[in-house]
Formats: structure tokens, C-alpha cells, sequence
């Protein structure tokens, strides 16, 4: 999604939906139609982190690289950003992208990524960015390893810009609309007063939707949809088939309806691989339908790539937007307060870095 600064005001989406009407001073009847408007709300989406700053000598070793090594090592690890974010859509893993670019050549990683990611702002609008530090340190170790690319283009107060990059394609626009849905029932009907098993910590604040109650709340949506999660070997054919979950309920038809329902038992997957969703198994306060023998649940959260691409702030106005309603205002001061304290961790991390360089000279001058 299109950067926005958190300090304007709030910006609108217009989307056009056509009604049919009748016009009964046409002789034929013949079917019209009217446009009704509908403004979603363009909210920044939460913070991120920018990469590692590499140091003035590692910055002076690829500067002293014969200039076509040196252009070849940053245009490879554009290039695999580019193809990675855009491409296949994976997440990015920092140290096998940079160590497949760099090849022989040892000790440019950060300096190479640096320049990569100048380049790719100037050209492309994208950012090279990793989690935010208050999400990541309640994360596995792995994440604090990935890299995403954020568009950073400007939009306007249309969203033209993100209009036409999420409307291009059918496909991107069913799964954009369906990932903004359960991000929607995760983030709004989910609760935190859970505790998480791999994710460590994340159950402290993040919001957990058991399976059983999002798919329900799917089927509410679409009664084609499944009402029930699917079962272990079909949750492992979708893993292994990539887009191989249960068909929609019913038949298929030539006017829409179940032809048009999305395969969510693949596209949850594929969200959760890609980082948009997180999926873990977690405790709840009393026995509900899927707890399975350790006495928890499967259960799903908004994941880092969300965050970054979407926001929490996003998706409550989504909701409210939706429901023709207010947004919640318990949820947006939580949201605010979480970044005054990543302001403040900021600030903090930037004093100890400036502290570093002189700490390192006086200990030089001990010596």
C-alpha cells in the first residue's frame, strides 16, 4: 500500500458499484444502471524498520571493487529483491539473497543492500524494510532475518496509485479483498488474552482468531465458503498442491456465485507463508470445537507483512467503513500507543548507536 504521512488528514478511496434499476418510461424496459459511491478510508499502515546502516570501512571496501563487480553485486541483489517481493511474493531471507549476490566476494552484505535499496527507492518507489522491532523481538528468531519491499510511492487523495496496482489483475483483486476480510475478523473479533507456543510473546498483545471461528464467520460471509476449517490431511494436501483445498460448496455456475468463491483453504496457506497471516497453536480459556489433545487450538493473527503493507490503523477503519460506523476508539489508542513506544525505543536505539563510535574511541586512547 502507498505510504501516507501520519500527520494528515484522513484520505478516501472512492469504489463504483453499478445497480441495476428500471426505467419505466422506456418502452422496452431495458435494464439501467445507477452508481452508488462507497470511500474507504487510507490509513498509514504500521511502522517498520529501515536495514542496518553498514559501517564507513565495509562502505570503503565495495567502493574499492573494480567498478563492474561492484555494479554486477548491486544490480544481482536488486534484481533478486525485485523478483522475490514481486514475483513469487516470498519473504525475503537477508543472508542467502545477500550472499548469493555478493558470491566470492566477502564482507560488502550491508554496503551492497544499502545501495540496492537507494536504488530500488529511486527507481521503483520501493523501500527495503524489516519488521518492526516492538513485533519482532515477540517473534521467532527467523523473522528477525527478513526483508519485505514496501511501496513508498505517495498516492493521492483518490488512491489512484493503489487503485490501479490492486485492480489490474482479477486474481490479485479476489485475494487482496479476501486477506483484507480476515485480517478484518482477526484483528476486530480476535482476542489477545491468549498465550502463544511458538511465537513466544506475540500472544501478549497480538489478536488470535481460532480456525473454527474464522472459517465460521467466512461462511457468514459467503455460504459457500466452508463453515469449518479442513481437516489435517486436507490442510496438508493444500500445502503440498498450492491451491489444492476443498472446492466451495455446491456446484459451479456461469453467472458467478460459487464459481467466484476463492479457494480459502489455499489461500490461507499461501497468506501464512508469505507473512500476511501468522498461525499458531494456542491455549484458550475453556475447551472450544478443534482443541485438540494438549488442549489447544489452531489459531491465526495479522503477521508482519500485514502490518507493514496494510496496518492495524487500516484495518479498524476498513471495518468501520464497512459497517457504516465510527471507528473504535479503544483500538486506534492502542494502536497509538504502540507507536509512542516504538517513537521512544527509536530514539533510544539512535542514542546508544551515536554513543558506540565514542565509547570504541576511548578505549582506543586506553590503549
Amino acid at each position: 500500500m502507498p505510504r501516507r504521512s501520519r500527520s494528515t488528514a484522513t484520505e478516501s478511496v472512492s469504489f463504483i458499484e453499478e445497480e441495476p434499476t428500471n426505467n419505466s418510461d422506456n418502452e422496452d424496459s431495458k435494464e439501467f444502471f445507477t452508481q452508488t459511491q462507497f470511500t474507504f478510508s487510507q490509513q498509514p499502515a504500521d511502522r517498520s524498520q529501515n536495514v542496518d546502516l553498514a559501517r564507513d570501512s565495509e562502505n570503503k571496501k565495495l567502493e574499492d571493487l573494480n567498478p563492474t563487480t561492484r555494479n554486477k553485486i548491486v544490480t544481482d541483489l536488486s534484481r533478486m529483491l525485485l523478483f522475490k517481493a514481486l514475483g513469487m511474493k516470498d519473504p525475503i531471507d537477508r543472508t542467502k539473497v545477500c550472499a548469493e549476490a555478493s558470491g566470492e566476494v566477502k564482507g560488502v552484505s550491508k554496503s551492497a543492500l544499502n545501495e540496492a535499496d537507494k536504488r530500488l527507492k529511486d527507481v521503483f518507489g520501493f523501500g527495503v524494510k524489516r519488521v518492526n522491532s516492538k513485533m519482532e523481538e515477540n517473534l521467532p528468531a527467523r523473522f528477525k532475518n527478513r526483508l519485505y519491499l514496501i511501496n513508498e510511492v505517495v498516492d493521492d487523495d483518490e488512491g489512484t496509485h493503489s487503485l490501479n496496482l490492486h485492480s489490474a489483475h482479477q486474481e490479485s483483486m479476489t485475494e487482496r479483498g479476501l486477506l483484507m476480510v480476515v485480517l478484518s475478523f482477526a484483528f476486530c473479533k480476535g482476542t489477545s488474552a491468549v498465550r502463544s507456543g511458538q511465537m513466544k510473546g506475540a500472544g501478549k498483545k497480538t489478536r488470535w482468531i481460532t480456525e473454527h471461528h474464522l472459517y465460521s464467520l467466512l461462511h457468514r460471509v459467503d455460504e459457500n465458503i466452508p463453515s469449518e476449517p479442513p481437516s489435517a490431511e486436507g490442510r496438508k494436501k493444500s500445502r503440498t498442491s498450492g491451491g489444492g483445498g476443498r472446492h466451495s460448496l455446491g456446484g459451479g455456475g456461469a453467472d458467478g456465485g460459487v464459481s467466484e468463491t476463492p479457494d480459502i483453504d489455499g489461500l490461507l496457506e499461501k497468506f501464512v507463508s508469505q507473512d500476511y497471516l501468522l498461525r499458531d497453536k494456542i491455549e484458550e480459556g475453556e475447551e472450544s470445537a478443534g482443541t485438540s489433545e494438549d488442549g489447544k487450538v489452531i489459531a491465526y493473527a495479522m503477521g508482519p507483512r500485514a502490518a507493514m503493507e496494510v496496518g492495524r490503523r487500516q484495518v479498524v477503519y476498513f471495518c468501520s467503513n464497512v459497517l457504516d460506523e465510527q471507528p473504535d476508539p479503544t483500538m486506534l489508542a492502542e494502536i497509538d500507543e504502540d507507536d509512542e513506544s516504538s517513537e521512544e525505543e527509536e530514539e533510544e536505539g539512535g542514542e546508544e548507536v551515536a554513543e558506540e563510535p565514542k565509547k570504541r574511541g576511548k578505549r582506543q586512547k586506553r590503549g
